[in-house]
C-alpha cells in the first residue's frame, strides 16, 4: 500500500491547493477500488509488480492530476505542475540574487536608494522570467505530445512519503522574504548613516562602536534569512533544514548577544547632547543591558529545548528501526 499513498501524494501535489483536499479524497476512493476489485478477482493482495502495472493504467500522477484542471492553458495541464516548480524556482532565485545584489550595495554604505533599486527592478526581471518559462514549456509541450514520455515512467521512482506537517503559506513566506530584505538594507544603511535609524535625533544619540564591529555578523543573518525564506517558499516540507536554520539563528543571535553585553555602552551621546541628558542616557544603557540579559536566558532556553526535542526525535526513530527489524 505504500506504492499507493506514494502516488496519490505525488497526484496531490499537482492538483489545485483550495481543491486538494477535496480531490484527493475522491482519488483515493477511486484508486482503491481499483485496487479491491483486482484483489477479489485473484483471491490475494497485490505484488509490487502488480500495484506498479495498475498505477501504470492510471497514468502518471501529473496526467492524472490534469483530469481535474477543467480549461485548456497555453501549458497543457499535464505538464503545468512541472511548468510551475520551474517558474517558482527561477522566480525564487532571480529575487535572491538580486536581493543578495542590493545587499551588498547597502553593505558598502552606497546608500538606501541605490540598494532599493536595485530590488525595485525585481518585477520586470520577474515578467522576463515568465516569459522566457513560459516559451520553453510551450515548446516542451509539442514535444512530449510528439514523443509521450509519461508512457516511459515507474511508479518506483515516486518520492518517499512525507509526514505532513503544518506548514506557513506561500504568501506568508514570500511577504518575510521580501519585508525581511527590505529590513536588512535599512539597517545595514542605517548602521552606516545613522540618521536612518534616529532621524534628526542622531545629533544626540548614537549607536556605540560595538555595532560596527558587529556589522559583517548582520550581514551574515540578513542574507541567511533570505535563503531561509527562499528555502521555505521551494520546499516548505523540508524539516531538516527548518531545524538547521532554527538551530543558526539561535546560536548566531547568542553571539552577537554576548558581544553586546561585554559592550561598555550601546547608546553613546552624540555632539549636540546636554550634559544633563548624558548623565541620563547612563541609565537608559543600563536597562537595555538588563533587557539583554534576559532575552540571553530565553535565546539559551530556547536553544537547549531544540537541542533535546531534536535528540529525542533521533532516539525515537532509533527505537523505531530497531522494532521494524
Amino acid at each position: 500500500m505504500e506504492l499507493i499513498d506514494r502516488y496519490l501524494q505525488a497526484v496531490k501535489s499537482a492538483l489545485p491547493r483550495r481543491q486538494q483536499n477535496d480531490l484527493i479524497r475522491e482519488l483515493s476512493d477511486e484508486v482503491l477500488s481499483r485496487l479491491e476489485e483486482k484483489e477479489e478477482a485473484l483471491g490475494r493482495p497485490l505484488t509490487e509488480d502488480e500495484q506498479v502495472a495498475l498505477l501504470k493504467q492510471l497514468g502518471h500522477p501529473w496526467l492524472l492530476a490534469s483530469r481535474y484542471r477543467k480549461h485548456r492553458y497555453l501549458i497543457d495541464p499535464s505538464i503545468f505542475a512541472l511548468y510551475w516548480i520551474v517558474l517558482r524556482l527561477i522566480l525564487v532565485v532571480t529575487f535572491v540574487g538580486m536581493s543578495i545584489a542590493a545587499i551588498t550595495v547597502a553593505a558598502t554604505g552606497q546608500g538606501m536608494g541605490q540598494a532599493l533599486r536595485i530590488l525595485f527592478q525585481y518585477p520586470w526581471a520577474a515578467l522576463k522570467v515568465f516569459a522566457w518559462v513560459t516559451v520553453v514549456f510551450v515548446a516542451l509541450d509539442i514535444i512530449q505530445a510528439k514523443f509521450d514520455f509519461f508512457s516511459k515512467w515507474d511508479p518506483r521512482t515516486l518520492p518517499k512519503l512525507a509526514k505532513p506537517k503544518k506548514c506557513s503559506s506561500t504568501l506568508e513566506n514570500a511577504a518575510g522574504m521580501f519585508f525581511g530584505v527590505i529590513f536588512g538594507i535599512w539597517w545595514l544603511v542605517g548602521l552606516k548613516h545613522q540618521f536612518w535609524i534616529f532621524g534628526p535625533g542622531v545629533a544626540a544619540l548614537q549607536l556605540g562602536p560595538v555595532f560596527q564591529s558587529l556589522y559583517p555578523l548582520y550581514i551574515v543573518l540578513v542574507v541567511a534569512d533570505v535563503v531561509r525564506h527562499a528555502i521555505a517558499l521551494l520546499r516548505p516540507s523540508w524539516e531538516r533544514g527548518r531545524v538547521a536554520f532554527r538551530w543558526f539563528f539561535r546560536i548566531m543571535n547568542l553571539v552577537i548577544l554576548s558581544f553586546l553585553l561585554n559592550a561598555q555602552d550601546l547608546l553613546v551621546p552624540g555632539p549636540s547632547l546636554e550634559p544633563k541628558l548624558a548623565e541620563g542616557l547612563k541609565g537608559v544603557n543600563q536597562g537595555i543591558h538588563l533587557g539583554l540579559v534576559i532575552t540571553t536566558l530565553i535565546v539559551s532556553v530556547q536553544l537547549i529545548w531544540d537541542v533535546y526535542t531534536t535528540l529525542s526525535h533521533r532516539s525515537e526513530n532509533s527505537e523505531r528501526a530497531v522494532v521494524s527489524l
